[in-house]
């Protein structure tokens, strides 16, 4: 009895000495500044835009990899001006942007090295987009948050989840170890030759929830690389459930805080110590979508925006880019009347 009472006392102990996630002062300094940035843009942009059928194209009409992976031919935009974005985005008062880096179509919008599917290697633009938008940014003193998504439909060494279930992908070659991997070497690139990143926007975790529950993302990998790289990097994951040891943000999609009408019943209680961030369409889709030209009013989104930030909240609003670069002309008349 003595000896497993030593043994429960030991075990005890050790878990208790095990070291938790403690802010450094420059991310306690960089989440005091977030929450006074009040209003944000988010842009959901990359060759799924070619289609017009949203950023879900691919997995929605199950579209082959092979036979979607081709839009990369024809994507060429031609109208993109990056210092243009960020000046509509100041003169509508925004104060941070959050760009899609990779979605789950698995198309990088960077010059990475880590695959030869992306916006230089992929398409006749062979422009490094992310990398003239972050110039942009920091001329212009813009901060400059980076969407990226934890799933693949393409990637063959993803773990089949439960999304993309129709885009051809071969589940014997699953290999999460040497995806994991992938996702650090993409993530050590963007924190380190793009300059200052206000925040990494992690999005997909929910892709195991249901039929793998158990599914190890290792995450708290994920959050040390990015707080070991850049220390005030705040780390946002939209996953709908309450905050994790390492998470600086706390996100609410299509929610304002506390009030759950979202549609997304694990969406979590509100966190009285992070900042808090609500994030919502203009339209119906994130990603351009030719059909979708419903947007709410301009009285509409001044009521959501100042909602939101009565609740002690950011509002990040979205806009999906054309395919030729351009913003959607009704997007801007928000934002200008905004």
């Amino acid at each position: 009895m003595q000896r497993i009472l030593f043994l429960l006392l030991f075990f005890s102990a050790t878990l208790m000495a095990q070291p938790t996630y403690q802010p450094s002062p420059a991310n306690l300094q960089s989440r005091a500044e977030f929450r006074d940035m009040k209003f944000g843009i988010f842009l959901h942009w990359g060759i799924y835009s070619v289609f017009g059928q949203g950023e879900w194209y691919m997995s929605v009409d199950s579209i082959q990899q092979n036979e979607y992976a081709k839009a990369a031919g024809a994507f060429y935009p031609a109208g993109f001006d990056a210092d243009e974005w960020v000046r509509h985005f100041k003169e509508a008062g925004a104060k941070y942007i959050c760009f899609t880096s990779r979605h789950h179509d698995g198309f990088s919008m960077w010059h990475t090295r880590q695959s030869a599917y992306n916006i230089v290697d992929a398409t006749p633009f062979r422009r490094d987009i992310l990398k003239e938008l972050a110039d942009a940014c920091h001329r212009q003193g813009m901060r400059l948050h980076l969407y990226y998504s934890l799933v693949d439909w393409g990637r063959p060494d993803y773990p089949l989840g439960q999304s993309g279930t129709g885009c051809g992908k071969d589940v014997s070659k699953a290999d999460y170890d040497h995806y994991f991997d992938f996702m650090k070497a993409q993530l050590t690139e963007l924190l380190t030759e793009y300059g200052p990143i206000g925040a990494i926007w992690l999005d997909g975790e929910w892709d195991h929830a249901d039929e793998t529950p158990a599914f190890d993302w290792r995450l708290e990998e994920l959050y040390s690389l990015i707080h070991r790289l850049q220390p005030a990097c705040l780390v946002a994951n939209n996953h709908h459930h309450e905050n994790r040891p390492g998470e600086d943000i706390q996100c609410f999609e299509r929610d304002v805080p506390g009030e759950s009408k979202g549609g997304y019943e694990g969406q979590a209680g509100v966190s009285q110590v992070l900042p808090l961030e609500t994030c919502q369409t203009m339209n119906f889709s994130w990603g351009y979508k030719v059909s979708d030209i419903w947007y709410r009013s301009v009285e509409e989104l001044r009521t959501l925006r100042d909602n939101t930030n009565a609740k002690g909240a950011n509002l990040l609003l979205n806009i999906g880019p054309r395919p030729d670069g351009r913003l959607p002309e009704t997007a801007l008349d928000r934002l200008h009347q905004l």
